[in-house]
């Protein structure tokens, strides 16, 4: 075959194995005179075959509806890969493969000779090239319609760099990260390994010495409202690609899942239990999944690189403060959420369902066999419910959310129907969905991130000048893999569900927080939104400190289930952080401006309980190998905030960054006008509730804990006027042009 024709062929081939996804490259190998391409395209083929066959079987698994779930099916159910996420994710497991069967062939004896004589090596080298993983990611033509709109994955807000802050590229860093083999194994894969004269310890020996408590210390100062706005947000900023499967592919059928092995094998990374774990006694590990590379890093990077890349991992959702949670970061997810029946711009809902006000709620998946939880009482299936983002039955409190914000975009788009009448319906969608995300902006810098960053934080971000297309707004790695998971030592072990005086509810009362997970059914047969939204109002948060850190309903009972051992959220975190090459603690200290600590006394400024610190030196051995979330949770929080000064440091960093480099921010000249600024400046989330539910009497600021006689009513909490969006008279009729 010429050299000409040869590349061609081989990109008919592996266009077929890797985007189409059927096996039929068998039938184009007849004729070849070069042996190379038989054997690597065959390599190619069986390596499609093992992460399908893997991927298949772990969803005939979770569509069984014999079989019973585990914690972890919860697990990667809130992990669930959107389309793009998945076809990228499946690109860089099946080049993985090819690299791991061409290795074990030049590991065999008397193979390698044979190998390179025959063009094996080079030709993998050129497939996985023609698979355009090695690409260099180019930009995207930008429509007419994004100098006025968002468009839904975040591409073309920046005109010169269109993909940063898009769905489905890779988070950023802050710092160069670490892995074991220095660009693809995470620390603590070699559990053999020292690192400063000691081994890593196990996440969850981290976990149990340092993080875990029994008590439920209140916060004094705020509501759980705070923790569960910081959810909510997250989930509009950050959502990390897992393996396709959390199957080990193998030869044919014989596959391995990773809730079934206790070996380190990609794309397994099992968390030990140590000999001396109180509750768990029956096994020796817990299964972990890495998430998945982006394609030319880690090791597929070995191929076209002399100087391997480090491992990235992919953002599936978009950076921005967009409301991607609400509408979607993927074009197929925006339209499956839209009502299309009309021409009025609204979303899908189901029509009166909420039990407690008689208002919409979110509408069901389509699902053959529900992925969530039933009512173990019997009854309907009750499906799990449709939202912008994948993770939005996770629990009640978290359905809540979604729903408030589903209705206030078909609020605002019902209004601007009536104050517009000539507007069609994709302008009034992309009109409200410009007000919704704004909302969300404006509510996260004036009444949120003063509570959790505290005054140094917020001097840290400073005042808004103008945008700045120099800033890249992307999501950093160490941010949605640390940072901002701070918020889950503040989660309460209970969801209390209030009656209209704000106490329990005498008929369904409060609820354990295990027995919320991925039960949208409590929600649509049991307490409707209304009661889930007080108890978030009027009860407090758990307060975080150096000995009260983690509730252990979610370090011991994560994903609970009934014969079932549940998963661990800080051996999670803190597994997560090793997985994606996370640098220690110490490292963090620098890049924030502390001293480099040589000792564990050398914390005392900002871990000042010396009990504390000797637990850190009694888990980690020296003061180099401390992980960063464990860590950074164990600082004292700084005056007026919620954090210590490392995570401090990391989120203002990051929230300057999602500010400054949105081109589409609320206050950026010519986004809005003056008026409708004005409008935007009275939103507070007092106001979206009071108009999204059938609540009466709220706090003025829903993140501060407030007695009840101190509530005031809705028509007392200001909000914005729509009649800022009235067009002009005998000015020309609006139209979303591509």
């Amino acid at each position: 075959m010429t050299s000409v024709i040869r590349p061609l062929f081989c990109l008919l081939v592996i266009s077929t194995l890797l985007v189409s996804g059927e096996a039929t490259g068998g039938d184009l190998l007849d004729g070849l005179d070069h042996p190379g391409d038989v054997i690597a395209i065959s390599a190619a083929h069986e390596a499609m075959s093992r992460v399908d066959n893997g991927n298949n079987r772990d969803k005939e698994m979770r569509n069984d509806p014999k079989r019973e779930k585990t914690p972890s099916d919860f697990l990667a159910l809130f992990h669930k890969l959107g389309r793009g996420a998945q076809r990228e994710a499946r690109r860089t497991e099946i080049v993985e493969n090819i690299i791991r069967m061409v290795t074990d062939g030049v590991k065999a004896k008397g193979k390698i000779g044979d190998m390179i004589s025959r063009g094996v090596l080079d030709e993998v080298i050129e497939i996985a090239s023609l698979s355009d993983c090695a690409r260099s990611v180019s930009g995207t033509r930008c429509r007419r319609r994004t100098r006025k709109y968002r468009t839904i994955d975040g591409t073309c807000n920046n005109m010169q760099n269109q993909l940063w802050g898009s769905s489905i590229t890779p988070f950023t860093r802050f710092l160069t990260p670490i892995y074991e083999d220095g660009f693809n194994e995470p620390v603590g894969w070699d559990t053999s390994l020292q690192y400063n004269g000691f081994t890593l310890p196990s996440v969850r020996h981290v976990s149990n010495e340092l993080i875990t408590t029994e008590q439920n210390v209140l916060d004094p100062d705020y509501t759980h409202m705070l923790t569960q706005w910081g959810q909510f947000l997250d989930h509009d900023l950050d959502l990390t690609a897992t393996a396709v499967g959390r199957t080990i592919p193998m030869p044919g059928m014989n596959s391995t899942s990773c809730s079934e092995t206790c070996d380190n094998i990609m794309p397994c990374f099992p968390i030990r239990i140590p000999d001396n774990d109180e509750r768990i006694t029956t096994k020796d590990c817990m299964p972990f999944t890495r998430s998945s590379a982006v394609c030319g890093t880690g090791e597929t990077s070995t191929l076209f690189n002399n100087n391997p890349i480090a491992r990235k991992q992919i953002n599936q959702i978009t950076s921005f403060i967009d409301a991607s949670n609400v509408y979607g970061s993927t074009l197929d997810v925006a339209q499956s959420l839209r009502d299309l029946s009309t021409d009025d711009g609204l979303l899908r809902v189901q029509e009166g369902a909420d039990i407690s006000s008689g208002l919409d709620l979110l509408p069901f998946q389509d699902e053959e066999v529900s992925s969530c939880n039933q009512d173990p009482k019997g009854g309907d299936t009750i499906p799990c419910f449709l939202a912008g983002d994948v993770r939005s039955n996770e629990v009640n409190t978290l359905i809540a959310s979604h729903t408030i914000w589903l209705r206030e975009h078909n609020r605002i788009a019902k209004e601007l129907k009536s104050i517009n009448p000539r507007w069609d319906g994709e302008t009034i969608y992309q009109e409200a969905r410009k007000i919704v995300g704004a909302e969300m902006q404006h509510i996260t810098y004036t009444e949120y991130l003063p509570k959790i960053l505290g005054p140094a934080g917020m001097d840290q971000i400073g005042e808004y000048s103008k945008y700045n297309a120099s800033v890249n707004p992307s999501t950093r790695n160490e941010f949605a893999t640390a940072a901002f998971r701070f918020g889950h030592a503040a989660i309460s072990g209970t969801v209390r569900r209030f009656d209209e005086n704000y106490v329990e509810d005498p008929v369904i009362g409060n609820v354990a927080l295990r027995d919320t997970f991925f039960s949208p059914w409590r929600i649509f047969n049991e307490s409707g939104v209304d009661p889930v939204v007080r108890g978030l109002v009027g009860g407090s948060a758990k307060l975080v400190t150096p000995t009260n850190v983690m509730h252990e309903e979610l370090s011991q009972g994560l994903f609970a289930l009934k014969n079932q051992i549940a998963l661990d959220l800080a051996a999670l975190n803190t597994q997560r952080g090793r997985d994606h090459g996370l640098p220690f603690y110490n490292d963090w200290r620098v890049f924030c401006g502390l001293s480099r600590a040589e000792t564990f006394s050398d914390l005392e400024d900002e871990i000042k309980d010396s009990t504390v610190r000797d637990k850190l030196a009694d888990v980690y051995g020296d003061v180099n190998n401390i992980d960063l979330w464990p860590a950074a949770q164990l600082e004292d929080h700084e005056d007026g905030a919620r954090v210590g000064p490392t995570f401090r440091c990391m989120m203002a960093e990051q929230f300057k960054a999602f500010r400054d480099g949105d081109r589409f921010w609320y206050q950026s000249k010519g986004v809005f006008t003056k008026a409708q600024r004005a409008q935007l400046d009275k939103v507070t989330l007092a106001r979206v509730i009071c108009d999204n539910t059938g609540i009466t009497r709220l706090p003025r600021d829903v993140f501060r804990l407030t007695d009840v006689d101190d509530m005031v009513a809705c028509g007392d909490i200001p909000g914005m006027d729509l009649q800022a969006w009235r067009e002009s008279r005998g000015g020309p009729r609006p139209r979303v042009r591509g």
